[in-house]
């Protein structure tokens, strides 16, 4: 009986100790990426993500992305194929301001989105990226930088 007990109390303080945890920053955690880790000429690249927000002020925030490429630095700098987009991709506006929100971020770049035309070099069959994001609350909360693994684009 006391074995039972024991195991018991064991059981009810993992499961206890398993629940999402809170915080005012956000926080991002990477679901998938497809297609990956090579992305075909023209597909469409998805990016899923879970939030957590403790204060649940995220809706209209924007989901900032930035992609290195390996294609930088470029010679002449207008060129450069790196790029920072902080207003392209917001959170929906019909997320409910509540309390320990969790939620999920589904971001599609097309090929002129991800690649555009500001690549340095043409001739190269494909490039290596590695793509960054984060988001800031509406209290000016910042969450991690999420970094992804390297992606290949294939250009031709």
């Amino acid at each position: 009986m006391k074995i039972r007990l024991v195991i018991f109390f064991l059981i009810f303080i993992t499961a206890s100790c398993k629940k999402d945890k809170f915080s005012d920053r956000p926080i991002l955690k990477l679901k998938s990426v497809s297609p990956s880790p090579v992305v075909p000429v023209g597909a469409t690249l998805t990016f899923t993500f879970e939030y957590t927000d403790a204060q649940g002020d995220l809706a209209e925030m924007p989901v900032c992305i930035e992609k290195i490429s390996s294609l930088s630095p470029c010679f002449n700098i207008g060129l450069d194929p790196s790029f920072l987009d902080t207003t392209f991709f917001t959170i929906d506006k019909d997320v409910p301001p509540s309390t320990n929100q969790k939620g999920e971020i589904i971001i599609s770049l097309t090929r002129t989105q991800y690649a555009g035309d500001k690549r340095c070099n043409e001739s190269q069959p494909s490039e290596e990226a590695i793509f960054k994001f984060w988001i800031t609350d509406q209290a000016g909360n910042h969450s991690d930088t999420l970094t992804l693994d390297p992606l290949t684009i294939l250009k031709q």
